[in-house]
Formats: C-alpha cells, sequence, structure tokens
C-alpha cells in the first residue's frame, strides 16, 4: 500500500467517526483562550481512528495529531493529522468541515496527504511528484485572473485579526480581491485552490495541520503553495496558481 493509500485509508476513517457523531451530543469545550477554538468528543475519537489505521499499516513512522496523539518513530518521518479541520462548523451543524493526514519527511515536507469532505463524501489525495485527485479525477488549479476578478479564501477571526500587520493586510484584500471567501476550514479551501474552485487562499499564522495536507495538493495540481516571512511582521501562507500566488502576495 502505498503512502497516499494510507493517508486516504486514515482520513476515511477519521471521517467515518466523526460523521457518525453529528446530530449527537458533542460535548463541545473551548480549548484555548480564543473562545471559538473549540473540540468535541468526535474530534478526539476520530483523531484515535486515524491514528489506529496508521498503526496498522506505517507502524515505523511518528504521529501526531491535533488533538493530543503525539508518538515518535524510527523512521524519521511523521504524520500529522487534523480529525475535523473546521470544528466550530461542524459542532453547529454547518457542513464546511474535513478530516486530513498528511505525511512529512525529516524536513517537515509533505510526501502525501488525503482530506475527506464526509458530507459530500469527496476525498482528495496526492503525493509528492505524483499529482493530486479528488475521487480518482486528476485536479488543475485554476488559471490566474486579474485580483478584483479573483475569488480567494481568507480567515482572520479571534486569534488571528490582532495579530501583527493582519488588520492591515485585511483592508487590502478587502479593496483589492473580487469576492472573499471564509468558509473556516483552512484545509478544505485549499483543497477547493487544488480542485480550481478557488483562485487563491491566504492565512496569517497557519498551523501545520492546517496547512500542509491541503499544500501538497495545491502543488501537485499544478499550483504555488508558499511561506512568505520576509518584510511583514507575521507569517502567512499563500496558495493558488503562481501568478495569482505573486499577486496575493503583493496585497503583504
Amino acid at each position: 500500500m502505498t503512502d497516499r493509500e494510507v493517508a486516504e485509508r486514515a482520513a476515511r476513517a477519521a471521517g467515518s467517526v466523526a460523521l457518525r457523531h453529528l446530530g449527537t451530543d458533542l460535548h463541545v469545550e473551548v480549548k484555548s483562550a480564543e473562545p471559538t477554538d473549540v473540540v468535541t468528543v468526535a474530534d478526539h475519537a476520530a483523531e484515535a481512528a486515524a491514528v489506529a489505521v496508521l498503526a496498522d499499516h506505517r507502524p515505523d513512522d511518528g504521529v501526531f495529531g491535533e488533538e493530543g496523539s503525539d508518538q515518535s518513530g524510527r523512521s524519521g518521518r511523521r504524520w500529522i493529522i487534523d480529525a475535523i479541520d473546521g470544528t466550530l462548523n461542524f459542532s453547529h451543524g454547518m457542513p464546511a468541515w474535513c478530516s486530513a493526514v498528511v505525511l512529512v519527511d525529516a524536513d517537515g515536507e509533505p510526501l502525501a496527504s488525503a482530506v475527506l469532505d464526509p458530507e459530500r463524501d469527496e476525498l482528495f489525495s496526492g503525493a509528492r511528484g505524483e499529482g493530486a485527485w479528488l475521487n480518482g479525477r486528476p485536479l488543475r488549479v485554476r488559471d490566474a485572473v486579474a485580483l478584483d476578478q479573483a475569488l480567494v479564501a481568507v480567515h482572520w477571526g479571534f486569534g488571528k485579526r490582532d495579530l501583527p500587520g493582519v488588520r492591515t493586510v485585511v483592508d487590502h484584500i478587502v479593496d483589492d480581491v473580487g469576492a472573499v471567501r471564509v468558509p473556516g476550514s483552512g484545509t478544505l479551501e485549499l483543497c477547493w485552490v487544488a480542485a480550481g474552485r478557488l483562485h487563491g487562499w491566504m492565512q496569517a499564522d497557519a498551523k501545520a495541520w492546517d496547512w500542509l495536507p491541503g499544500a501538497l495538493l495545491v502543488r501537485e495540481a499544478g499550483g504555488v503553495a508558499i511561506d512568505v516571512t520576509d518584510g511583514v511582521p507575521v507569517r502567512w501562507s499563500l496558495g493558488g496558481a503562481a501568478e495569482t500566488v505573486e499577486r496575493l502576495r503583493g496585497l503583504l
């Protein structure tokens, strides 16, 4: 079984468990100083399901989960799990959430990833140098257009908007981008960029589990996914066609 296939199996395991929890008592808790940063029993159960798949198929690799799983491995490689990305949406019954798994090498660069949108039964997956797919269909990023015609996903909620320089950048985005979308699941948004549903994506201080799975898919779909640290007070991550990314970078 290839790494991509293992990622797909782990993402499906997590997503299936999460989906079964919809409509039940989720025991929602706030897990940080950010009041909208929540966790549910479904997050923990879904993460455990993904960890079990990885233990069976890649026992020598390390594992890190957003909700607490942290196991070292002998191979130098590590799997990163976000069993429910978009937990706030999930806990409110909004269908913009997903289950994501990514394998990174010893340098922290993604090798393979899979992202399942359980409510639409859409499985996005890819591997370095091998392409990206949605339910077996090859993905391709959308060609660049003028920025005032572009559809771009961003996130600047509580915890992001007070980071240095973010409010200024948000003003630039609102002024210059044709249409802004804030679905609330960074990984799923990047999948939509890879699938050509969005022109671009940008987020300040993106966490590895919100960035790496989708970044690989964007790259393998012919796009660019980069971190920008030079000349900005906080790191911004950008994804899209090469020209789109350059135009978004100009907003920083």
